[in-house]
C-alpha cells in the first residue's frame, strides 16, 4: 500500500512527464512536422527531469545502505543509477559543507533537478498515454 508521500511523488512525476512530453512535442514539430509519438518520446525521455523522483524516506533508507558499502536490493538499473547519483551528490555535499543535519542534505538533494526522469521509454510512453486517456475521459 502506498503511503502520501509516495502518491505525491507519483502525480509530480506524471505530471512532469507530461510536461516534457508535450514540451518536446512542441520543439521536434518546429523542425519536423511529421515527427510520431515514438520520435517524440525517445527525444524526451532523455530530457531533464525538474526533481528525484523518490520519497524522502526511501532516499534516506538507499543512502543509508549505500553509505554502510551494503548491497541494496534494487533490480531496475534506472532506479539503480538514480540512487548512485542521489548519492554521489550527497557525499559531495557532505564533504563540501558545514551542514549537520545530513537529512536535511538528503531533502534538497532529492529536490534538486535530476540528469534525466531515470525511466525506460516503455514506461515513459505508459504514464503519457495513461494522462492522455485520462484528459480525454474527464473532457
Amino acid at each position: 500500500m502506498e503511503n502520501k508521500s509516495e502518491q505525491s511523488v507519483r502525480k509530480m512525476r506524471k505530471n512532469d512527464v507530461t510536461a516534457a512530453f508535450f514540451e518536446t512535442l512542441k520543439k521536434i514539430r518546429k523542425t519536423n512536422p511529421l515527427a510520431t509519438q515514438s520520435d517524440v518520446i525517445e527525444e524526451a525521455v532523455k530530457s531533464e527531469a525538474p526533481r528525484f523522483y523518490v520519497t524522502f524516506e526511501n532516499a534516506r533508507r538507499y543512502i543509508s545502505l549505500m553509505a554502510r558499502k551494503k548491497k541494496i536490493p534494487i533490480v531496475n538499473k534506472n532506479k539503480l543509477e538514480m540512487y548512485k547519483e542521489i548519492y554521489r551528490r550527497y557525499i559531495k555535499r557532505i564533504k563540501e559543507t558545514s551542514e549537520h543535519y545530513r537529512f536535511v542534505i538528503l531533502e534538497r538533494i532529492i529536490e534538486e533537478p535530476a540528469p534525466s526522469f531515470y525511466l525506460d521509454e516503455e514506461t515513459f510512453k505508459g504514464i503519457v498515454y495513461r494522462t492522455l486517456r485520462e484528459r480525454r475521459a474527464i473532457a
